[in-house]
């Protein structure tokens, strides 16, 4: 009886250190009392339509990857993926996006079809790139997306791209 007592004494002690907040394996955080699925922490903060443009057919593709698209799902954002340059020519004038993902190379492809009025961020998505080629893209664009990279990452970098769409609309009007 005095064992079980000092052992919910320790436990009460434990949770009133460390907070209301205790991190449990697999897929949920715990809190006092209830749990929330890990999911909804990426979440993007201003989901938004993206057109990935991915002109290159090697499996090493990133964005090809079933797993980038599923990402951008969980993180709330709407997609479409293209693959030569005739649909995205198509996918642009039936459509707006708010950011356009593409590889280095494709990047450049995707300049020739947007207006530079428009308020369509070109995002770069590197790959394996040299700390002077991410600088350089950054100055550029503003924004890239840096792989490979933990989700939350991914997540911010595509947030940043859309804050940077957000402040070319404002200063617009």
């Amino acid at each position: 009886m005095v064992r079980r007592l000092i052992t919910a004494a320790i436990g009460l002690a434990v949770v009133a250190a460390y907070g209301p907040e205790l991190s449990a394996c697999g897929d949920k955080f715990l809190l006092f009392g209830r749990s929330v699925g890990y999911q909804d922490l990426l979440r993007a903060s201003r989901p938004g339509a993206i057109l990935i443009y991915s002109s290159s057919d090697t499996p090493q593709n990133p964005l090809q990857d079933s797993r980038f698209g599923a990402l951008l799902d969980l993180a709330g954002h709407r997609y479409r993926t293209v693959k030569d340059r005739k649909a995205l020519e198509q996918a642009l004038a039936e459509r707006r996006f708010d950011l356009v993902l593409a590889d280095p190379v494709a990047i450049r492809e995707v300049a020739d079809y947007i207006d530079a009025s428009s308020s369509v961020v070109m995002v770069p998505v590197l790959a394996g790139a040299s700390k002077a080629d991410r600088e350089s893209f950054e100055r550029q664009y503003g924004s890239i997306v840096r792989l490979p990279a933990h989700a939350r990452q991914v997540v911010d970098a595509i947030d940043k791209a859309m804050k940077l769409r957000q402040r070319r609309l404002t200063s617009k009007t």
